[in-house]
This record gives C-alpha cells, sequence and structure tokens, in this order.
C-alpha cells in the first residue's frame, strides 16, 4: 500500500482540495485510490469526509471520519487528510500552508502547497528538501455555493430549482439599472450569482435567460409571480435575502474567504494548478 497523507498545522489552510486533486488525477491515471479524512478539532472533518465517501472516482472511500491511520489496502493507494501532529511513520507528506510561513514540516515532507500566496511559483529544492508550490488566490477556488449563500444572508428559499448544490459560483453580480442591457451584461460571466431588487421582474427575467446560478432578490419582499414561472421552468434557485441590496452584497463578500472546498468546478481547478506546478511528480 502507498501511503499519502496531506496536513496542515491548522483547519482552513487547503488540505483538503490537495488531498482530492491527488487523489483524483491518480485515479484518472489508473491508480485505484481511496480518501480517508482522520477527525480534527476545529476543522469541519465529517463534511470532509461525507465529501470523500461521494466521489466516484475513489470507490471505497469512508463516509465517516476515522481516528486514526487507516488498515492497509493493499490494492490501492491512500490519501489520507489530518492533522499535523498525526503524520505517520513511513507516508510520503505533502504539507499544506496558507499565505505565511509554513510549519516545520514532519518527517517524509516531500512537497508543501502554499495557498494565498503572491503568484503561482514552484520551487524545486535541492538535497531532498519539499518542493515548495504557490499557488495564487483563485476566483474558482474561492466560489460559494448557493447553500452557503443562503445561510450567510439567513435568506428564504423561493425557488429550489434543479442546480446541484455542489455547483459553485465564481462571480457576485449586481443587476445593472437598465434592462436592456442586462442580458448581455449577465452573459460576460460563466459562473455567476445575481443579486437584483425583489421589485425589477424585467432584470429577474434577463438573469434567467442567461443562467446563473443564483437569483439572489434583495429588499426581503414577494416578486412578481412571473419569476417563480420563469425560474421554475429553467430550474434556477431564487432566495430572497431579508436586507437591502448594499447589504446583502457586503454579507456575501465575507464569505469568499470561507468557503468549503467542495464541487466539481473547484476540484478541477485544484487538479490544474497542482499539475502545473508538478506535485505528483514530486510524490513519484
Amino acid at each position: 500500500m502507498a501511503l499519502i497523507y496531506v496536513t496542515s498545522a491548522n483547519p482552513g489552510e487547503g488540505k483538503t482540495g490537495v488531498a482530492a486533486a491527488i487523489a483524483r488525477t491518480l485515479a484518472y491515471s489508473g491508480t485505484p485510490v481511496r480518501l480517508v479524512r482522520l477527525a480534527e478539532e476545529g476543522a469541519n472533518a465529517e463534511a470532509d469526509a461525507a465529501w470523500f465517501g461521494s466521489l466516484a472516482f475513489a470507490p471505497g472511500s469512508a463516509a465517516a471520519t476515522a481516528a486514526a491511520s487507516p488498515p492497509d489496502a493493499a490494492d490501492a493507494t491512500v490519501i489520507v487528510e489530518g492533522p499535523l501532529s498525526a503524520a505517520p511513520a513511513g507516508a510520503k507528506v505533502v504539507l499544506v500552508s496558507r499565505g505565511g510561513k509554513a510549519a516545520s514540516p514532519p518527517a517524509g515532507t516531500v512537497a508543501n502547497v502554499v495557498t494565498a500566496a503572491s503568484g503561482h511559483v514552484t520551487v524545486a529544492n535541492q538535497g531532498g528538501s519539499p518542493v515548495v508550490i504557490q499557488l495564487a488566490d483563485d476566483r474558482t477556488l474561492a466560489g460559494f455555493s448557493t447553500d452557503e449563500a443562503r445561510v450567510a444572508l439567513n435568506a428564504e428559499v423561493l425557488v429550489e430549482g434543479d442546480i446541484s448544490h455542489d455547483v459553485t459560483s465564481d462571480h457576485l453580480v449586481i443587476a445593472p439599472i437598465g434592462s436592456d442591457a442586462g442580458q448581455p451584461y449577465f452573459r460576460r460571466f460563466e459562473s455567476q450569482a445575481v443579486v437584483c431588487r425583489f421589485d425589477r421582474t424585467d432584470m429577474h427575467l434577463a438573469a434567467i435567460r442567461a443562467e446563473p446560478n443564483v437569483l439572489i432578490l434583495t429588499g426581503g419582499r414577494r416578486p412578481s409571480g412571473y419569476l417563480f414561472d420563469a425560474a421554475g421552468a429553467n430550474g434556477i434557485p431564487v432566495l430572497l435575502s431579508r436586507t437591502d441590496t448594499e447589504n446583502t452584497v457586503i454579507a456575501l463578500e465575507g464569505i469568499f474567504d470561507k468557503t468549503r472546498f467542495h464541487g466539481e468546478r473547484k476540484l478541477d481547478r485544484m487538479v490544474e494548478l497542482l499539475a502545473e506546478g508538478g506535485l505528483i511528480e514530486a510524490l513519484a
């Protein structure tokens, strides 16, 4: 069994995304993989484990946290995410840190992935020291889900929609004043959440035609029935914020740094960035 241990000194530094990206890259190259999430105080370990268990490219991954390193799996490479203090002997360790100076790497560390760095840089260190891969802040990795927006705003769900809860929005788009410019403006953004006043039915319809991930209405009052028909027919989720547009946007801007690493868009982007940085080569 090959064992890769992905760790960080603190929760929220990016190890979930790194672990999942390593697993998917290996799986797509033909290597059977399993993902394991160790219990960790102060982290959303249970949610991470549930996500790991749902990933089709890592069948057999546990959907619950483990108390210690996993048992041997002779037929698979096991990627374990857990706290720095639990790094097992004999594992290839990937240390993840955010922004500033990394913690002291444990024995077996082959790479240090630095998230929220000043730019994308790979430093191939000499003498057997870890490779350093710096990842700059990235719009896709910071994207938020509809559920995260709903919780941040304490919003009412007006239309459930058909879009998966794993879909994340890279762009927060405020509706323009004129409806004539609305649809061309909305279509400039590939993955978006649109914010608009509850009484702008013309803008609601323009936004729906651009197929946003979610339409967020402000002002706390119910919109026209036309919106319910159009959003329902197109499967677009609609949330109702109780505050005005300015305060709604302020609340949403605050969740970019707090989003969880879930969803296909984030996983695709992390795989791309780590491939460019040479992480799989360092592990090999």
